[in-house]
């Protein structure tokens, strides 16, 4: 295989990729809606100033076989160092962006062929630090960008688990105390003489009109003051703003739906998912916390989990972080480590000893060296 690249960095040349981008993500071992062109490109419209578009396109005799998301960066004064990362990173020097999967479209077929390109594609161009997404362990890098390798991030689980044909499969394959919760709660509510009913939001219109609602629900499960703390992850404009348009973008393509739980005719809970093909991906959520005793929002992922096995869908990602309350559905877990290479790894490696610059960087993780090994903690 021969490969040829170009590079992109221009928003018209980003429009332009939007099918072949999409087939690319359809190929990946999990294709994710976060990864598709209609996130990518709605990210760097709201979140992409001050920056550049560094978008690696791979060609075999001129079909598009790879494409790495990537934008530069520049941290602190003009002479501060040059970063290329991926589309979807950060947003704006924030601890961590609302893209739940960061990942290059290199299908497994091409993988190994399109690292090497992309090694050889990295040492031609000046940046000062890479960040390359979404590896397994160890990072599968050979050659010249194994020898810039200076941190390993910090391990990241994601949970998942299949979805059999029927709830009652799910309820009965669930440990004890699990099991009774996602019995218990939707009986409580019926009980105290509650209707509850969910109303799924698929239409773009219908996404657009739902989306205020899940974002008063996710800022009040945020100030509720309840004993595990959530974070308000919406609470800037433009994250806010970014939501309103790429929801229904995402909802024409029949790829994120909003969930609301309705309890006598008021709106009490909000969920958000995603969908790629038969899979569902659990996004963010909230819910009004003076129905906190009837684990509201534990209902509504039950009733969403169900319209998802009612339509056929055979597998739930419920995505990164959260341990135990993900560990309850009887999930498996994936690990994936982002890596960041230096183009000068000795002084790359004094620079990121410096907890300020560290922090400044927002790059966590361990030290390596150039096999990739573990080597002194540093974040």
């Amino acid at each position: 295989m021969t490969l040829s690249v170009s590079d992109i960095t221009t928003d018209h040349g980003f429009d332009l990729l939007r099918e072949d981008w999409n087939r690319l993500v359809d190929r990946l071992d999990v294709p994710s809606p976060f990864q598709s062109w209609e996130w990518c490109r709605a990210w760097w419209k709201h979140f992409g100033s001050g920056h550049r578009l560094r978008i690696v396109v791979f060609r075999d005799e001129g079909e598009i076989v790879g494409i790495a998301p990537l934008h530069q960066r520049r941290y602190g004064p003009f002479l501060g160092p040059s970063i290329l990362a991926p589309l979807g990173w950060e947003d704006h020097r924030r601890k961590q962006g609302i893209t739940e999967q960061n990942e290059l479209l290199f299908p497994s077929s091409h993988r190994a062929g399109l690292l090497a390109a992309l090694s050889s594609w990295l040492e031609g161009r000046a940046w000062s630090l890479a960040l390359i997404p979404g590896n397994q362990m160890p990072p599968p890098l050979e050659g010249w960008a194994a020898e810039k390798l200076v941190l390993l991030g910090r391990p990241m689980w994601s949970y998942y688990r299949s979805l059999p044909a029927t709830w009652a499969e799910v309820v009965a394959g669930l440990g004890k105390s699990m099991r009774d919760n996602v019995k218990y709660y939707p009986r409580l509510l019926e009980r105290s003489g509650h209707r509850t009913t969910l109303r799924v939001c698929a239409t773009p219109a219908d996404v657009a009109a739902a989306t205020p609602a899940f974002l008063r629900l996710h800022q009040a499960r945020a100030t509720s003051g309840a004993s595990v703390a959530h974070e308000d992850r919406f609470r800037f404009s433009d994250r806010r703003a970014f939501l309103m348009e790429v929801g229904p973008m995402l909802a024409a393509a029949g790829k994120l739906k909003v969930g609301l739980l309705e309890v006598d005719d008021s709106i009490v809970a909000a969920q958000v998912w995603l969908e790629t093909g038969s899979t569902m991906f659990i996004y963010y959520s909230g819910f009004d916390p003076a129905w906190s005793h009837f684990s509201v929002q534990l209902v509504a992922t039950i009733e969403c989990l169900k319209d998802g096995i009612g339509r056929g869908l055979t597998s739930v990602e419920f995505l990164r972080g959260g341990g135990l309350a993900k560990e309850r559905w009887e999930t498996s877990k994936r690990l994936r480590v982002n890596v960041t290479l230096a183009r000068r790894p000795a002084l790359a490696r004094l620079l990121l000893s410096v907890p300020r610059i560290r922090r400044g960087l927002r790059l966590r993780g361990t030290s390596a060296n150039p096999t990739g090994a573990y080597g002194t903690h540093i974040g």
